[in-house]
């Protein structure tokens, strides 16, 4: 069967795909509305099925869209590396693989993998997409990650999740902060301690959150801010104390900082690889998701 599809028409799919906006997809393509969309319904008419749902407040993929989302990535992707490798002058063809993965994998265990990874496989790149919990999640779910190391997933219908290892909390300090003279710290200990935290969008903060919910006090949260790796500058600078998780802190380049188990009600996250449901991993990115699990699981309790 001829193929008549053409890639300003991929292009003009995956721009609205990722953006869920004909308007905001044109304006990136610089192109009009008008003729984005004639792209899709050419799209369409040769797939023979519709992509998009459409509606006055918004654009969603339809389960065929959605399919065809990751094969249309694959493409794009593959002749952007066929292109590359003509500047370059050499036809061999290079693997690719894309990881999502929380920050704190990404900065904490994911760099000595990829060390050892990069020697068996030098021809292999590799992109990474170190975001939150949530943006890891979807980057998996429409196909943008070959797979992804993540603490949500395990109850997404479309979703495969292998857990690793449970992740421990840990409160940490300044090294000259009265605290730091005990072997373990309890929630109760945290009483009218002034906190620093992430966003309360984020899934570490849910967690957090839960645990003192539980209580009969609350922490005070007298900063807040995006990333951990702030939430760690801000402790050491010593204006307040932080329950962080366990890999933002193993290993990490910090000085002036202590960290102590919680006693008591341990606060804990489930780490997993997660891919989408059915989804068969090609043999570069199977290869670095079983590094990444080797080095997770060096790390069970």
């Amino acid at each position: 069967m001829r193929i008549n599809i053409e890639t300003g028409e991929l292009l003009a799919f995956i721009a609205v795909a990722k953006q869920s906006s004909f308007k905001a997809a044109a304006e990136g393509l610089f192109i009009s509305q008008p003729a984005l969309s004639r792209r899709i319904e050419n799209l369409e008419d040769s797939l023979q099925e519709r992509l998009f749902d459409r509606t006055t407040r918004r654009v969603s993929l339809t389960a065929a869209g959605r399919l065809f989302l990751v094969h249309a990535l694959a493409v794009i992707e593959e002749l952007e590396l066929a292109i590359k490798s003509i500047e370059l002058g050499t036809a061999q063809r290079r693997e690719h693989v894309t990881v999502a993965c929380v920050p704190s994998v990404a900065n904490h265990v994911l760099p000595q993998v990829l060390q050892r990874y990069a020697q068996d496989h030098p021809n292999v790149r590799v992109k990474i997409i170190d975001e939150s919990a949530t943006d890891v999640l979807e980057s998996v779910r429409k196909g943008e990650a070959d797979f992804g190391i993540n603490f949500i997933g395990a109850q997404e219908a479309e979703i495969d999740f292998d857990e690793l290892m449970h992740e421990h909390y840990l409160v940490v300090m300044a090294d000259n902060h009265p605290l730091a003279k005990l072997d373990s710290i309890s929630l109760h200990d945290l009483a009218g301690e002034k906190m620093v935290s992430v966003s309360s969008s984020s899934g570490n903060r849910s967690l957090i959150d839960n645990a003192f919910a539980r209580t009969s006090y609350h922490p005070i949260i007298q900063y807040e801010i995006n990333h951990v790796a702030g939430a760690i500058s801000l402790v050491a600078a010593g204006v307040g104390v932080a329950l962080l998780p366990e890999l933002s802190i193993r290993n990490a380049p910090y000085t002036g900082i202590v960290a102590r188990p919680l006693s008591g009600s341990a606060i804990t996250r489930a780490l997993g690889l997660i891919v989408r449901k059915g989804n068969v991993l090609r043999p570069a990115s199977a290869r670095l998701a079983t590094a990444l699990r080797e080095a997770i699981s060096a790390h069970r309790d």
